[in-house]
Parts: structure tokens; sequence; C-alpha cells
């Protein structure tokens, strides 16, 4: 690489503000392509619509069953294993219940 080249200015460029480089504005979202932006509205719909609340629940279980399966590992590595297999007893009990709760409110208050 090549050496930078130092700018000097005159003190009567200094002060009339000649010395400032012009800065571009930082778009707010990256392009990959024309006309795809991406953002943090693209992971996180905050509409009301029925297919951003599936979006939502199922990210939200995704990242809890992924932070349980972590703990778990976390509690075996360091030799809970009767912990672990409580949690994980708990777990596949209560997931299935919940999913039915979940389905019958939605049943019931769609009909």
């Amino acid at each position: 690489m090549g050496k930078r080249k130092t700018e000097t200015y005159s003190v009567k460029d200094f002060m009339a503000g000649k010395h400032k480089t012009e800065t571009f504005p930082q778009d707010k979202y990256m392009s990959f392509a024309f006309g795809v932006d991406i953002s943090a509205k693209t992971f996180l719909p905050t509409g009301t619509s029925p297919a951003d609340t599936l979006i939502l629940l199922v990210g939200g279980m995704g990242a809890f069953f992924i932070a349980i399966s972590i703990l778990e590992k976390a509690l075996i590595r360091n030799g809970n294993v009767m912990t672990a297999e409580m949690i994980a007893s708990t777990i596949n009990f209560l997931s299935p219940v919940a999913i039915g709760i979940y389905t019958i409110y939605k049943l019931c208050t769609t009909f």
C-alpha cells in the first residue's frame, strides 16, 4: 500500500471551513440487491395479522426450546443429570398441553 498524502490547508481555507470532508448519509438498510432492503422490520413483524402472530409465536417457541436445550446440555456437563432429566420431562409434558390449549383457544375465538 502507498503512503497517505498529508493534506495542508491555509489558515484562510481552514477558517472558511473548506477543510471539512464531505460526508455521505448512511442508509439504515443494507441492500444486497436492487429493491431488497433488510432491516429489523424484515425479521420482526409488528402487525396484528394472523401471519405476523404465527411468525412471532413460532419464533418465540423456537427460541425457548433452543434455550432449554442449551440449559439441559450445560446441566448434564456439570453433572446435574437428574435436574436436566426433570426439566426435559416437564417440557415434554407441558409442550403438547400448551399447544392443545392454544389450539382450542384459537378455534373458540375464531368461529
